[in-house]
């Protein structure tokens, strides 16, 4: 798995329609988005310029025919009031052919600008979650014994409200021919939580029904161990309920630490969340 949540597997053979384009655009980055919206405005006003200049451009009143680059630009300028649905009067289409292909622009131009509003609309109203792991899991002294470790914050203002976690440790066994992933449920200390304004760190006890239990990385690193986890919890703004997924690699666990208090209290009693502390720890004796 992905840093970001996504999964680090790749298809091969998918057809055309298995894609869905308006989820793509929904979850793209933003300067991605930008891009492609713009791009996708200039191929457009382009392509309706160029079939202006081919249908004539003495069919455009008021066009600048003073040399081709003034009448590409005025192709193209009255491109995009048509498309936009401007139309500042400057220039006018004259003759049967560049009406048609203003009519046609025009409507374009609305189911196009349509398009990007449903699109932007769609992001904006989708529920995201700001959730921050810790930059390692540790292994730490717990009650007598040792757990695995990590710790979540939310770094947005708005509320999420019953949290909750599952995680699952996975290792390649290379035991038979081909090599299999196996998957295991880690019990966890504490699963669920009603509110989440302060870090949480989540715990799974390793006792002797773990299958961390008298594990060493070294252990870890042979069946390339990795700890997927899935937090999801109510997002009390939209009204719907938001996903998180990360996981550690065996490389990313560290053995005998504890993390540190990631709030305080100031001088007038209020609790104080520093979201930059949430990777700080100490290093400790395991027992």
């Amino acid at each position: 798995m992905n840093k970001d949540g996504g999964f680090n597997i790749y298809h091969r053979g998918s057809r055309l329609k298995d894609h869905s384009y308006y989820q793509y655009m929904i979850t793209i980055p933003w300067i991605q988005f930008h891009i492609i919206v713009l791009l996708a405005y200039l191929l457009l006003n382009m392509v309706f310029a160029g079939l202006y200049l081919l249908a004539g451009i003495e069919h455009l009143q008021g066009a600048d025919l003073s040399t081709p680059v003034q009448e590409f630009l005025s192709a193209f300028f009255f491109s995009v009031h048509t498309f936009t649905t401007v139309g500042y009067g400057t220039i006018a289409p004259k003759g049967l052919g560049v009406n048609i292909i203003a009519a046609v622009e025009a409507i374009t131009g609305l189911m196009s600008l349509a398009l990007a509003t449903g699109l932007l609309f769609g992001r904006f109203s989708k529920p995201s979650a700001n959730i921050s792991f810790s930059s390692n899991a540790i292994i730490a002294p717990y009650q007598g014994g040792t757990s695995f470790q990590f710790r979540i914050v939310n770094r947005r203002k708005v509320n999420l409200l019953e949290m909750e976690a599952k995680v699952l440790l996975m290792v390649v066994d290379k035991s038979g021919a081909t090599p299999i992933r196996k998957y295991t449920q880690l019990a966890l200390e504490r699963p669920s939580v009603y509110f989440f304004p302060l870090p949480w760190t989540i715990v799974h006890p390793i006792d002797k029904t773990s299958p961390l239990y008298e594990k060493s990385l070294e252990d870890l690193a042979k069946v390339h161990a990795e700890i997927l986890i899935l937090v999801k919890g109510f997002d009390e703004s939209f009204g719907q309920t938001v996903h998180v997924r990360y996981s550690y690699t065996f490389d990313e666990i560290i053995w005998g630490a504890k993390f540190i208090p990631a709030f305080s209290i100031d001088a007038n009693g209020a609790v104080v969340l520093h979201l930059d502390d949430i990777n700080k720890m100490e290093r400790v004796t395991l027992s």
